[in-house]
């Protein structure tokens, strides 16, 4: 199979916990694919490039801007894991974000081998999607969307912590509904409107993976490899069982989130929009304590 001259971007797009890194490990597992991955990422590692990187440190232009992107993204586990060595990004001195997130992702397929796809995968890039779609023309994009009571059950058990006692557990239900609703209308709105994206759901794929990766493939323009379902990662999962799962949220708080999500429907996108955006500008850039972890414990290759 000869790779494209320019390969194409995939990205992956949906609310955190909904399946994004399951079916971008399954993509990136494609032989024409290519992607970063390691194994304590869960296989595809999240480059939050748009959603951290792009707005903490301004227009590219400004050298002292670049300098310090370059400085922290280049020790980023992402950029470390792309096997790219320490200096190139400073010497190729890219003018933009996306001109910088495109040089790197083709330099690592050049020297892979070639490829006809690169993936990635940030649920922070959903609400991203219409830049993302402006800023690279030939991209195509994935959503994925699972129900609500799946999402918050994962997120809270992933947590780490016990989850708060109420009043304060309902503000992070409600909270989590929030995001939920805003995300996945936000999505439903953009494959509506754009031929370059496809949606599916957590459910469709579970229920029979090999068909649904298959249109997934059709779509995205390359052949359905069965082996693209035989992955080398740990899956990425908060419970061990099904009833492990049910558990972790009673039946009242099943039926406040199925309800409120329910409700917010009836809201217009733009005021939830707007609601979260105050939230966000209260606590600024959240960096996950991940990014750098491989700096943190000084790995550097």
């Amino acid at each position: 199979m000869e790779p494209l001259a320019h390969p194409k971007p995939v990205f992956v797009l949906g609310t955190q916990r909904s399946g994004t890194t399951w079916l971008a490990n399954i993509l990136a597992n494609h032989p024409a694919a290519v992607a970063v991955q390691a194994e304590d990422h869960f296989g595809i590692h999240e480059s939050i490039f748009f959603s951290h990187f792009a707005p903490a440190f301004g227009d590219l232009d400004d050298d002292s801007n670049f300098e310090r992107f370059v400085d922290a993204f280049m020790t980023s586990d992402y950029y470390l894991l792309t096997g790219l060595p320490p200096d190139w990004l400073r010497e190729l001195r890219p003018r933009s974000y996306p001109a910088a997130f495109r040089a790197v992702m083709e330099e690592m397929v050049r020297r892979r081998g070639g490829a006809e796809i690169w993936v990635e995968k940030s649920p922070t890039h959903t609400l991203l999607a219409t830049e993302l779609a402006a800023a690279f023309p030939d991209a195509l994009f994935v959503g994925i969307r699972r129900r609500p009571n799946a999402v918050i059950a994962s997120a809270l058990k992933l947590d780490g912590e016990e989850p708060p006692a109420y009043p304060g557990r309902l503000l992070r239900l409600l909270g989590m509904c929030l995001t939920i609703s805003i995300t996945e209308r936000f999505l439903a709105k953009f494959c509506r409107a754009s031929s370059s994206c496809l949606l599916t759901t957590y459910e469709t794929l579970s229920a029979d993976p090999p068909a649904e990766t298959r249109r997934i493939c059709a779509f995205l323009g390359i052949e359905f490899d069965s082996d693209m379902l035989d992955l080398p990662w740990r899956r990425n999962t908060s419970f061990a069982t099904g009833s492990d799962r049910a558990a972790s949220l009673s039946a009242l708080e099943r039926v406040f989130v199925t309800t409120t999500v329910a409700a917010m429907r009836f809201v217009p996108l733009s005021l939830l929009q707007w609601v979260r955006e105050r939230r966000k500008a209260r606590h600024g850039i959240e960096w996950p304590d991940w990014c750098w972890r491989r700096r943190d414990a000084g790995i550097m290759a």
